[in-house]
């Protein structure tokens, strides 16, 4: 009986997917299909000469398929880049001794982006945007008199995002509704999703104070995921100085911001811990250091920086700080979208200070490329030279036999 419960566990071993059956088949796929080859190899060649060679091929492949690993850098791969969090400052960075206090309020220039954006597209944010596009029609001579031609990114990239009039909102809320009563009455259903007239007259108020707090809320990063030509102009203008750091958009710090987001709701030194990220607002990313970046997407610029960049074998510390604020505790409302969070007006801002670790994602393949380099040509010089030794005993053997 105990070896039949026995046999059963190691039935039941075998058949666990993630490790023992896959170690299995890599097994068992290699004894069929180098051992297929070497077999043959043997009873051809001989068992020194037959192993040899299938040596020599395996080493052969795994050579070709270690350069492929390790200029793409997948198959055999080790830990992939990471950010990894050094330090948490409240308040003020300037209270840091590191190198981050240079991004304390007292050392830089910083003006909030809802002014910038008024600065540069005058009532943008309170027009809609087809009043902004009629403001601005080339072929009114009246409207020309009034207006000044705004600037390229005012229209097309900042302003279909920000400028959305109230009464667009509460037309399109009211659309969804009436297309969920017209789904529910040709499909003879009660629908819980549709609203009364007293509930969408609140849930457009809902919508409306979520836009306008986005607007009110709009970061640095986020205005620079907008349009980057507005930044550049408000750094040439003075606008933001921000001490040798940079000014990452929110798009390009996605993973900056995840990996800050993960730190903050797991660390014991976090206030946030065991919560989630909806405890708290991301505020603006700085990045400092690393690999230099081309100045423009220009041809020569590029090729430059690849070259310069490949010289350079060493990787100065690359660093980032993600700075977020709590927000208050809002319920959702069944049946709708969660509401835009909103800032705590009394609450202290919280950064993360984080270093980029390269890791050792191709190091793996570049191990195996190397190593089998070397049993590769290691190999093949053995059989080199036992080719020359053949040949040069079967002269011998020859000139023997002749004389």
């Amino acid at each position: 009986m105990i070896d039949k419960v026995q046999f059963l566990h190691l039935i039941a071993g075998i058949g666990w997917d993630p490790e023992i059956r896959g170690a299995l088949t890599v097994l068992v796929g290699s004894l069929v299909l180098f051992g297929s080859v070497w077999l043959i190899l043997n009873t051809n060649l001989g068992n020194r000469l037959g192993t040899l060679i299938a040596l020599t091929g395996f080493f052969g492949w795994m050579l070709v398929m270690g350069i492929v690993w390790w200029i793409y850098g997948i198959g055999l791969t080790g830990d992939s880049p990471t950010w990894e969090p050094k330090e948490i400052i409240y308040g003020d960075l300037g209270e840091s001794e590191s190198d981050v206090q240079k991004l304390g309020s007292s050392q830089i220039i910083v003006t909030e982006a809802s002014e910038i954006v008024n600065t540069y597209c005058p009532g943008l944010i309170e027009a809609t945007v087809d009043v902004q596009r009629e403001r601005f029609v080339q072929n009114n001579v009246d409207l020309q008199l009034d207006y000044e031609a705004p600037l390229p990114y005012c229209t097309e990239s900042i302003g279909e995002k920000l400028a959305v009039d109230q009464g667009t909102l509460a037309d399109r809320t009211r659309q969804v509704n009436n297309q969920l009563i017209a789904d529910a009455e040709q499909n003879g259903i009660e629908d819980s999703r549709i609203l009364s007239e007293e509930e969408l007259e609140n849930r457009i108020e809902t919508v409306i104070d979520d836009q306008q707090r986005k607007l009110s809320q709009l970061t640095l990063s986020g205005l620079a995921t907008l349009s980057a030509d507005i930044m550049d102009d408000a750094r040439s203008d003075g606008l933001l100085e921000f001490n040798e750091w940079n000014l990452l958009s929110t798009s390009s710090a996605g993973e900056a911001i995840a990996s800050a987001d993960a730190f903050l709701v797991s660390d014991g030194a976090s206030p946030f811990v065991n919560g989630s990220s909806d405890d708290f607002f991301v505020l603006n990313t700085f990045q400092k250091g690393g690999k230099p970046k081309r100045s423009s997407d220009g041809a020569v610029d590029r090729v430059l920086n690849e070259i310069r960049n490949t010289v350079v074998f060493w990787h100065p510390t690359n660093r980032v700080v993600v700075t977020v604020i709590p927000t208050l505790d809002k319920e959702p409302i069944a049946g709708q979208a969660p509401p835009f969070p909103e800032i705590d007006p009394n609450a202290q801002e919280v950064s993360v200070v984080m270093e980029r670790n390269l890791g050792s994602l191709r190091l793996p393949a570049a191990v195996t490329t190397i190593g089998s380099a070397l049993a590769f040509f290691g190999l093949c010089y053995m059989l080199k030279n036992r080719e020359l030794e053949l040949r040069r005993r079967t002269e011998d053997w020859e000139s023997t036999t002749a004389t």
